[in-house]
């Protein structure tokens, strides 16, 4: 119910079983166990989020059922949400302080050095995936944290700050300067064309490269990557091993879609996870994530399919 934002259902079934505002169960889209307030958050659906607060929901949540993700982490983007869980006395850890970009919060949760990181790491990779400011980094970095180890994703910490786009440009030239090795994957993500144009052709026309550079959000990237080979069938190497027009469904990106239609993308090819086409990813973005560029994507794709048939 809560994911599919039914509200006045979900109203219905706390005034019979009050309890459930903090019961953990499976994810209505993907892996895990989240509580209701954990998938608010994530839908970005405000007014369930206000009713399950109301409702007595738990503003730290469980994180243990769901890889130690708490809600405040999850709406550290998401500034009326982040505010409000805040102004309720939601704990500040280290991986909130780090995503909320509040060194000073920091400075005082790790005065105790390393003794004071924290044991296990959402996620279960770097805790400087998750740093925001360059003085974050070099706290870390001071006390040992890892600066490769990747998360059960497969996410250095470069790939994770290199998908914050241009907030995570100099965050990842930071890194570098450390001595941190970047791939083509990163310079992709980050849409930085002349790096890209320094290193050899084989190193730049490959799947992940590719699926990097349509995250980007990079048109003119993109378009420059087929034109040198770049795979336009390009999976992503993840579980889900989605295509490169899957990626720009999600993302609602309808020019991202259009170029890699004229490109020969296929139309019908399916992820490994949910067997799903790109345009029923389309479909499932609209709803998930609430974004209703991702619509505009959906029709465009089945109306290629429509004509291609």
């Amino acid at each position: 119910m809560a994911g599919e934002g039914r509200l006045e259902e979900v109203r219905q079934a706390l005034d019979r079983s009050p309890e459930l505002v903090n019961a953990s169960g499976p994810h209505p889209f993907w892996g895990g166990r989240p509580q209701p307030l954990h998938i608010a958050i994530e839908t970005r659906q405000y007014a369930l989020f206000e009713l399950l607060l109301e409702a007595g929901a738990d503003v730290d949540g469980a994180g243990a059922d769901y890889d130690l993700w708490s809600p405040l982490m999850l709406a550290s983007a998401h500034p009326g949400m982040r505010d409000e869980l805040l102004r309720r006395g939601s704990r500040v850890g280290v991986p909130e302080a780090l995503l909320l970009a509040d060194d000073s919060a920091l400075e005082d949760l790790l005065a105790g050095g390393v003794a004071a990181l924290p044991d296990r790491v959402p996620g279960g990779g770097s805790l400087l995936n998750f740093a925001r400011t360059i003085r974050a980094i070099d706290r870390l970095v001071a006390l040992g944290v890892s600066t490769t180890m990747p998360d059960r994703w497969g996410a250095t910490p470069l790939t994770a700050l290199s998908r914050l786009g241009a907030r995570g440009a100099p965050l990842v030239s930071h890194l570098v300067a450390l001595g941190v090795p970047a791939g083509a994957e990163h310079f992709a993500r980050l849409g930085d064309r002349a790096a890209l144009e320094a290193l050899p052709e084989a190193e730049v026309a490959t799947d992940t490269v590719m699926i990097e550079a349509v995250e980007s959000g990079s048109h003119s990237l993109v378009q420059w990557l087929l034109e040198r080979g770049a795979p336009v069938q390009a999976r992503a190497p993840g579980s889900a091993r989605q295509t490169a027009l899957h990626c720009a469904a999600w993302r609602g990106d309808l020019k991202m879609a259009e170029i890699l239609v004229r490109a020969g993308a296929s139309l019908t090819a399916r992820d490994d996870e949910h067997n799903g086409t790109p345009e029923e990813w389309a479909d499932a973005a609209a709803v998930i994530t609430k974004n209703e560029a991702c619509r505009s994507v959906s029709r465009f794709l089945a109306a290629c399919a429509g004509g291609a048939g």
